[in-house]
């Protein structure tokens, strides 16, 4: 009975030295937390995303996290979810109660001063992932909370018919749209001045086409089928949608019949509201 009682003295005294070390830790010998979530898509890639484009990413997923101060000093770091253990010493510019500012993106990417250059048809992920900047203290032990929300516009076309001899199958849709831009994560901002234009090509019932945010009239949509070849651009399908913005969706829907192509509905949906436009279009 004594021994028990002298093994259980002995373990509340190494508890309370182990809280004193951790209390009495230096800032720069504690640890980073970083905790993700995504916002905002459909089509599943690493990381795993749910059809209303939330998600999350896992272990071992790569992104680039960029942590910057109030005098322009910066760090941008291949952050490795489940690998990466990162220090408050390993940022020397952020001094103990300072607030210094966190931003990622996804694909991993090489900002220069916060911004970077991104093409789609170049990209190894064309949906990028951008999370806002946040301030942090230096030196918590606090998690740090990042939200990736999608950068580019999602741009859907789907046919719908009630002809028989109609293969929706054999439709093909070319869109093309501005393709690059510039990002700034101080910001969380694209910039797409000078930005290049380029075809996508997409075939069946339903295309899916990400573009970066821009006017619609810079967007134009070519419909292929059978020897038909019908060209529109956006606006004239969508005169009232508004910008195309990140993180949102924009679905054109498209009923064939009677040899003609018409307009069902044109809506923003799972990413937010635009609003609703109907119309008719002849092959």
């Amino acid at each position: 009975m004594n021994r028990m009682v002298y093994l259980a003295t002995v373990a509340v005294a190494l508890a309370s030295v182990g809280c004193s070390k951790h209390e009495q830790r230096p800032a720069a010998e504690r640890p980073i937390t970083i905790t993700t979530a995504i916002r905002g898509m459909e089509e599943q890639s690493a990381p795993q995303l749910e059809e209303d484009g939330s998600g999350a990413f896992a272990d071992g997923d790569t992104f680039t996290l960029y942590v910057y101060g109030a005098d322009g000093s910066s760090s941008a770091i291949d952050y490795t979810l489940g690998a990466t253990t990162l220090y408050w010493r390993e940022l020397p510019f952020a001094a103990e109660g300072t607030t210094v500012n966190f931003a990622a993106c996804y694909p991993v990417q090489r900002p220069v001063e916060g911004r970077f250059g991104f093409d789609l048809e170049q990209a190894s992920d064309p949906d990028l992932l951008v999370a806002a900047p946040i301030g942090v203290v230096a030196g918590t032990e606090r998690p740090v909370g990042l939200t990736f929300r999608h950068a580019m516009h999602r741009l859907v076309v789907a046919f719908s018919t009630t002809d028989a001899d109609v293969a929706l199958d054999a439709i093909t849709t070319v869109c093309r749209a501005k393709a690059s831009c510039t990002v700034d994560l101080t910001e969380g901002v694209l910039d797409t001045t000078g930005a290049r234009t380029a075809a996508f090509t997409e075939q069946g019932a339903r295309a899916a086409f990400l573009v970066v945010p821009q006017d619609p009239a810079d967007v134009s949509l070519e419909i292929r089928l059978g020897d038909q070849i019908k060209r529109y651009r956006l606006d004239e399908l969508a005169p009232a949608c508004g910008a195309l913005a990140g993180g949102k969706q924009l679905t054109v829907k498209l009923g064939i019949r009677n040899g003609q192509i018409q307009l069902d509905d044109c809506v923003i949906e799972g990413w937010g509201d635009q609003g609703t436009i109907e119309g008719e279009i002849i092959l």
